[in-house]
């Protein structure tokens, strides 16, 4: 398979063919994948993808071997396709084979200018955290070309003792200075080059290059993206599905490779997805089956794939090992923790055991799963520190909805479960253990069929007797009974396994009826070594019962060396899964190659523990963004689609989009917004249930949110007496609020929960969900932006709160804004700043449907203090208000463009003498403002209440309040995908595709041939390439109205 590029002056053009084995090979039988350039509607250039069915064809010579497709992204206003360059053999596993991706390239679809773009000359920071390098020989074999794969003697204990010395010592620097960086490319090419150790002799002065150099011009938009499929933890088959299981691969109800693949696993499905979606709408069911024959295009997943084969006289046995590991909630270390709205836990891990004796007609699979306790927690990484504090996100009702989506998910798929919970029981560790039994009680009060729980506190057993203690799990709540009763998934194959397994001729005789979900913190250390455990006695259980034991228990040689490749095929396992979460192989490596812990393996682990610090707080930002994108979750830098897909796909998107009404609802809820700023008074001052009732409401609002300001009084005294941690003060406020919304206020009976809090410094936000609207609310999640000291001080700033209520999306911003009455200049500048500032992961505040700002945004009045006083005496705010800050600054666009205010009928709310109904008699009188606001933009909201509390009296300002009413949208996903396919089938060609394919030493427009003499054949015609010659109709991928099969990141 080729990739090739018009010649340099020619319109720009990319195809990916499948070059022909023989000259006679017919053009029927070949694919052609062409791109090709034009204008979207909007005049810009944009690229087409299209399968190519038009002649004559031209011949361009700039073309490369490649290996098939992973699919397209958007980054930085341009379209990248992407390719595997290089690729290593695993082995073969049921008879296909497997590969490693070892090197991948992502090539415009619009500019030559990243073409020769060589990312694979290793940096200091490569070098250190273990890139593996596209020359390894084995994946699961330890050797001195593949350093991400660590045992206890490599790195040697110098190494790793040099590891800890200078990996500390770059850290403080290091993660300060990367911190500034919001850049998609975390690594620089020109960095200076490992010594013979493999760390950088001015190790000091790396993080500072690294640092100037993240923006560097010379960078290739991708080069995060490319690293991290060309890591070498992702893998493919052209034959077989590795997203599914043994037992899910004879079960399947389809032959369609791409149709039956696990989505769980499918990992660059986001980014196939319109390619396939061609696949689906332009080719019919011959040219279709051609291109799928073709291995043009690649389902890959993530995670670790080994295999071996052990030589008992006289049955080989292949010993493979599968781990796949999601993508439905992926990410780093401290980016990903806990459960998301739909159920999906981070770092979740299926890994499956296979044993394939050669001369048997029956292969046996034994599936572990692991992933994050499923509750919504999280844990900051950032800091030299390596206790790292965790906090409880959202509140147990919350949580309970998605940890059951979690588990009956796992049930459906698994059978009964017994979860293993490795957390200790002290510290951080143990709320999230309470927290994590309180969710399984309550799962199995409401059912009948009942999750199996044991805690096994790992550090506690091995503090006190040693490692070996850690295979007392196997006696925990019948462990070891449900292992033997759920047993494992034995098939029954096709007799000549030379030619494969067939699916047609595969049947199951016995299937394994339950699984083990283990968890630790990370899922990662101790889950391996418990896992190691487990399947090494589900492994002598196949063996003996399918009579294979006894070819190694009178053979010790065989016997020592099956248990040698089991122990590192399996810490090979752990130190792939720990690389993709934290940047570093699995700590007690040791007691997996050697069955017990070495001294030199505790400096590996000191080496690798600091390692990890380096990672979380250095690198993993950009992964984190790189994994997003590849995902779906968020177009990088916002950028805008330029992918233009052909006319039969065009037109089914187009045609829901037009039809969005039949599958389409709406429905109203109630928002309460309100904000106080209560100069560092505490919530028990004074009674706040009036302030937190709305006249306008007849029902209790759906959603509640809060902001306070000035949690503490900003001076310094009080500012270090806290030391900058108000999270005393911010569960103080919670917990008040909470109580007077479900026992003092019009809207008790325990109506609500917690849905978010948080704080930063002074200021807080704090939203309330009621009861029976929990299974609407998706997708929440924080950000915060200070804008104090110029951006480097919490005193000032915004907190952002994103959510999902049905299918709308909702932001709700809470913020503080410089002070002074000359400061208006620098007040809109924090809005600006705060606007860019927060960072939402799935969607950017300004995409957001509907939005709400509240806080103390400090604008004041424009009038001398006596005049306005004298106004306000006579009951006349309206010539205060013609000279208010902020509605002048937002007239002038200078802030709060696109946003609408209430008409304000109440007097300013700042400032007052506290205690009393009295406006600022200090020496400043200060005049009268109302600094205290409410704002909101998006269609369909109605403010039906904006007023103040005049009753309270402890601060210096007056809460205000607002109620609104929001339409919010309801998308009918049956209805959608009903007419989806109605559509589609309208629209599917009557007749295949022909695809052909030339070779000639002749080159158009004065390119030349490469090295090899490749050329791949392009259309001369100048449109774009689709079904009909009609100019593709562009669909932007980031437009919320495009409706698609596969939502992005959903």
């Amino acid at each position: 398979m080729i990739i090739g590029f018009t010649a340099p002056g020619q319109p720009r053009g990319v195809a990916v063919a499948v070059a022909p084995t023989s000259a006679s090979t017919s053009a029927a039988n070949t694919v052609r994948l062409v791109s090709t350039i034009g204008l979207t509607p909007t005049g810009e250039l944009g690229a087409s993808l299209a399968f190519e069915n038009t002649a004559p064809v031209r011949q361009y010579g700039d073309a490369r071997t490649c290996f098939g497709v992973l699919g397209t992204v958007t980054v930085k206003d341009d379209v990248f396709l992407g390719v595997v360059l290089d690729r290593q053999h695993v082995g073969v596993l049921r008879g296909a084979p497997v590969f490693r991706i070892t090197r991948v390239g992502f090539f415009s679809l619009t500019t030559d200018e990243h073409d020769d773009y060589d990312y694979t000359r290793h940096t200091y920071i490569d070098s250190v955290l273990g890139v593996a390098s596209s020359n390894t020989s084995s994946p699961y074999a330890a050797t001195p070309n593949s350093p991400a794969i660590v045992s206890d003697l490599q790195p040697a204990a110098a190494n790793a003792a040099a590891a800890v010395q200078n990996m500390f010592k770059l850290a403080s620097s290091a993660i300060s200075n990367a911190a500034k960086s919001n850049a998609l490319s975390p690594t620089v090419d020109n960095s200076p080059s490992p010594n013979a150790n493999g760390y950088d002799d001015e190790s000091a002065s790396i993080a500072d290059d690294a640092t100037n150099n993240l923006n560097s011009s010379d960078k290739h938009p991708c080069v995060a993206i490319m690293k991290l499929f060309s890591a070498g933890s992702f893998y493919y088959s052209e034959e077989y599905d590795l997203t599914s299981r043994c037992a899910s691969w004879v079960d399947a109800s389809t032959t369609d490779f791409f149709d039956r693949a696990n989505s769980d696993f499918f990992w660059n499905a986001n980014m196939l997805a319109p390619i396939l979606n061609m696949r689906a709408n332009d080719l019919s069911t011959g040219p279709r089956a051609s291109l799928d024959r073709s291995g043009m295009l690649i389902l890959a997943i993530q995670g670790f794939v080994g295999i071996t084969t052990i030589h008992p006289a006289p049955s080989p046995i292949k010993l493979c090992i599968v781990s796949r590991l999601s993508c439905r909630n992926a990410g780093t270390r401290f980016n990903a923790r806990g459960i998301n709205d739909d159920g999906f836990v981070s770092n979740f891990v299926e890994t499956e055991i296979i044993i394939d004796p050669t001369n048997l007609a029956f292969l046996a699979s034994f599936v572990l799963i692991r992933g994050s306790i499923p509750v919504f927690w999280e844990q900051q990484g950032q800091g030299i520190q390596f206790q790292h504090r965790v906090e409880l996100s959202r509140g147990f009702e919350a949580s309970a909805l998605a940890f059951k989506k979690h588990f009956e998910t796992l049930e459906n798929q698994y059978g009964q479960i017994h979860i293993v919970n490795l957390l200790g029981n002290g510290g951080a560790e143990a709320t999230l253990a309470s927290e994590y039994a309180k969710q399984v009680q309550q799962y199995n009060n409401d059912r009948d069929k009942k999750l199996y729980y044991s805690h096994f506190d790992y550090h506690g057993q091995v503090k006190a007797g040693g490692h070996e203690r850690a295979n007392l799990v196997l006696d925990q709540d019948r462990i070891k009974a449900h292992l033997d009763n759920w047993s494992y998934t034995l098939i029954e194959t096709n007799k000549d396994k030379s030619e494969g397994v067939n699916p047609a001729m595969a049947h199951a005789v016995i299937k394994q009826q339950g699984v083990l979900r283990v968890n630790c913190l990370d899922c990662l250390d101790r889950t391996n070594h418990i896992q190691y455990i487990v399947a090494r006695l589900m492994v002598d259980k196949i063996l003996k019962e399918m009579e294979l034991r006894d070819l190694f228990s009178y053979n010790s040689e065989a016997k020592d060396v099956f248990q040698d490749l089991y122990q590192n095929l399996w810490a090979d396992n752990g130190d792939w899964l720990s690389k993709i979460y934290t940047g570093t192989g699995a700590l007690k490596t040791s007691l997996t190659r050697r069955g017990k812990q070495t001294i030199m393996g505790l400096i590996d682990d000191a080496a690798k523990s600091v390692n990890r610090l380096y990672v979380n707080n250095v690198l993993d930002k950009h992964r984190q963004q790189a994994i997003d994108v590849v995902l779906g979750k968020q177009s990088a830098h916002s950028a805008k689609s330029r992918l233009l897909i052909s006319s039969s796909s065009s037109t089914v998107e187009n045609d829901l989009l037009n039809r969005k009404a039949e599958f389409v609802s709406t429905q109203q809820i109630s928002v309460f917004v309100g904000t106080w700023n209560v100069n560092g008074k505490s919530p028990h001052g004074e009674p706040i249930e009036a302030w937190l009732q709305s006249r306008a409401l007849s029902t209790p609002p759906h959603l509640v949110l809060i902001g306070i300001q000035e949690l503490i009084e900003l001076n310094a005294q009080q500012i270090v007496q806290v030391g900058g941690d108000t999270e005393k003060l911010r569960i103080m406020w919670d917990t008040h609020l909470m109580r007077v919304l479900n026992d003092h206020s019009n809207y008790g009976g325990g109506q609500y929960v917690s849905l978010r809090s948080a704080s930063l410094l002074s200021s807080g936000l704090f939203g309330y969900l009621r009861r029976d609207c929990v299974e609407n609310v998706r997708f929440v999640e924080l950000a915060y932006c200070k804008t104090g000291l110029g951006g480097m001080a919490a005193n000032k700033g915004g907190i952002g709160l994103s959510l999902q209520f049905h299918d709308t999306s909702i932001a709700f911003i809470t913020a503080h804004l410089a002070a002074g009455e000359k400061s208006e200049e620098e007040r809109n500048r924090d809005y600006n700043t705060i606007t860019d500032g927060l960072n939402f992961k799935r969607k950017a505040l300004k995409e957001h449907d509907l939005k709400f700002w509240f806080g103390d945004f400090n604008y004041r009045v424009n009038l001398p203090n006596n005049d306005a006083r004298s106004f306000l005496d006579r009951g006349e705010i309206g010539p205060l208000l013609s000279h208010d800050q902020l509605s002048l600054s937002k007239a002038r666009g200078y802030a709060f463009d696109g946003f609408t205010e209430a008409p304000i009928h109440f007097p300013p709310t700042y400032k007052y003498d506290n205690g009393t109904t009295v406006y600022d008699s200090s020496e400043k009188g200060r005049c009268p403002s109302w600094t205290d606001r409410i704002l909101f933009a998006g269609k369909g909201i109605q403010c039906l209440e904006y007023t103040h509390s005049d009753n309270l009296l402890m601060s210096d300002h007056r809460p205000v309040r607002a109620a609104f009413s929001c339409q919010v949208e309801l998308i009918d996903v049956n209805a959608r995908n009903a007419l989806k396919q109605a559509i589609s089938k309208r629209n599917t060609p009557a007749s295949a595709l022909l695809f052909d394919y030339e070779q000639s030493d002749n080159v158009v427009g004065g390119g030349s041939s490469s090295s090899k003499g490749k050329t791949v054949a392009f259309s001369e015609q100048s449109v774009l390439h689709n079904l009909s010659n009609e100019q593709p109709s562009l669909i932007d991928f980031s437009d919320e109205n495009t409706v698609w099969d596969s939502v992005p990141g959903g």
